[in-house]
């Protein structure tokens, strides 16, 4: 089996937030001093990597 890290695909993700909530995102972006792509990217990379943990914690 082939790991996630030898893949060279991509995945296209499209959100709908809610105005509030990616106004808050924003601002934490700006903190963090990334690009609004690179904040969501890594939102979702930690997010998913989290839910992950708890699912093998199970």
């Amino acid at each position: 089996m082939e790991s996630a890290q030898n893949r060279q695909s991509k995945v296209e993700v499209k959100l709908f937030l809610h105005p509030e909530d990616h106004y808050r995102a924003m601002a934490a972006a700006k903190t963090l001093n990334l690009a609004e792509r690179e904040f969501f990217a890594l939102a979702l990379h930690l997010g998913a990597t989290q839910i992950l943990r708890q699912t093998e914690a199970a």
